[in-house]
């Protein structure tokens, strides 16, 4: 199977390492190497906007618009990202210093301007908003965006808890595409982010039952005074380990205990588990989270940008005790799971 990420290491994450924007109280606080990027349909062409957390004052800001190849009105493609330091101590955003990575021409200023403008705007926006314990909404005044709109806000989503901006006719000026992690220095996920088709198809991936497997439940217990954890597989299945399977190169399913020290606070396993990881961008315009079988199921499409391919990603988490929750993950090539929607589904309904 190609190349699918599971990290299990970063779900335990130090509190002491969580970071805010200057006078925010997050209730799910921002780590190192988060990142969020939105589709900006305030411009004319297909754009987006990007914003990265390194530290409590170190951001990165990107804008980029794919190339426009069209014989009246071409436009080559636009690439700017900038590294800002602020003050973390300071009541309103003061930058301390910034440096433009990318390389820029004068014709550029105006981009230049727009990034600093919503750097400072949305931080203003986001103070004004004050805690965002859960999903709230926001009536302001926004002149960058035309003047009142309203803000949606999340607190799984990373930096501005920003889901989208809709104006007062209804129409979205900006929404939230995808999210993810960093997961090390050469991680280049968020400096080669260029978008995620509306629509694909996957005809590579085809999946067909064998009606000859053989019903196989699983069972894993990760300690002795673990819980036993349980799902329905079949023969057609290969373990890997005692927690991992592999099915026919096109599904990988996994099983598995998490302790955190961080206790209640589930709501940053939940952000990290809907974010995306080395150069795989999941579309937060189309996941679902809702309650099931007494937890939690995840449900989200991913792209794949390093082999060009879409997954259905489906994790469910169960609280077994306040600092231990149960995580399943199952993981489908979009061709694979379209093709028998059934089969896979009844694998999701068995996580006990």
């Amino acid at each position: 199977m190609k190349k699918i990420c599971f990290l299990f290491s970063i779900f335990i994450l130090s509190i002491s390492a969580s970071f805010a924007l200057p006078h925010v109280t997050q209730n799910v606080p921002d780590f190192s190497g988060q990142y969020v990027y939105y589709r900006d349909y305030s411009f004319e062409r297909e754009s987006y906007i990007g914003i990265l957390c390194y530290d409590e004052s170190t951001y990165a800001f990107r804008y980029y618009a794919p190339a426009i190849i069209e014989k009246k009105n071409p436009q080559p493609e636009k690439n700017i990202h900038i590294l800002f330091t602020i003050d973390s101590e300071k009541e309103d955003l003061e930058l301390t210093g910034e440096r433009i990575v990318t390389s820029v021409t004068p014709e550029d200023t105006d981009f230049v301007n727009y990034i600093h403008d919503f750097f400072y705007e949305m931080t203003k926006r986001r103070q004004n908003a004050g805690e965002v314990v859960s999903e709230k909404q926001e009536y302001q005044d926004y002149e960058q965006f035309g003047g009142m709109v309203t803000l949606y806000f999340n607190p799984l989503i990373p930096i501005f808890n920003l889901e989208k901006i809709v104006s007062v006719d209804k129409k979205t000026i900006l929404q939230i595409i995808t999210a993810g992690q960093l997961v090390a220095s050469e991680d280049e996920s968020f400096s080669n982010f260029t978008g995620i088709a509306e629509k694909f198809k996957d005809t590579t991936h085809k999946f067909k039952k064998n009606k000859k497997a053989k019903p196989e439940n699983i069972e894993y217990k990760a300690g002795e005074n673990s819980s036993v954890l349980k799902a329905k597989l079949d023969s057609s299945w290969n373990p890997a380990a005692e927690n991992f399977f592999t099915l026919n190169n096109v599904a990988v399913f996994t099983v598995n205990e998490v302790t955190s020290p961080m206790e209640g606070k589930l709501d940053i396993l939940k952000r990290r588990l809907l974010l995306g990881n080395e150069l795989v961008y999941p579309n937060w315009q189309n996941q679902k989270i809702e309650s099931k079988n007494g937890g939690t199921l995840f449900t989200q499409i991913s792209y794949h940008a390093e082999s060009n391919s879409y997954t259905y990603d489906f994790k469910f988490i169960r609280e077994l005790d306040p600092k231990t929750v149960a995580l399943y993950t199952l993981t489908v090539f979009a061709g694979a799971y379209t093709s028998d929607k059934k089969y896979f589904n009844a694998i999701i309904e068995s996580f006990e």
